[in-house]
């Protein structure tokens, strides 16, 4: 398994970046309820665990495996979202998590 370094300083498999890069794109670019708004929600429980996921936004999270069941976040998905996810609030924008 190799191991590639995130712009948050965190070391992750190649592969999981990747699956997750993948989900994260497909959820940004879905639009609707579920799309963008869902992606800045999971940032902002990457930023802070004790935030409180709005609304119904939990579910396509946890449909695709981007939060746990019980509202946390893995720590390896959370190094990808915070290396990944640029911007202030709504206006944000997907980059690439890798450090260059």
């Amino acid at each position: 398994m190799k191991k590639i370094l995130l712009k948050n300083g965190s070391k992750e498999a190649d592969t999981l970046v990747a699956v997750v890069m993948i989900s994260l794109r497909g959820l940004f670019d879905s639009g609707g309820v579920g799309g963008a708004l869902a992606v800045y929600e999971l940032r902002e429980k990457c930023k802070d665990p004790d935030h409180e996921i709005f609304g119904m936004l939990n579910e396509p999270l946890e449909n695709l495996r981007l939060i746990n069941s019980n509202g946390t976040v893995h720590s390896s998905i959370r190094n990808v979202v915070l290396s990944a996810v640029e911007g202030e609030g709504m206006d944000m924008t997907l980059g690439s998590p890798v450090a260059k």
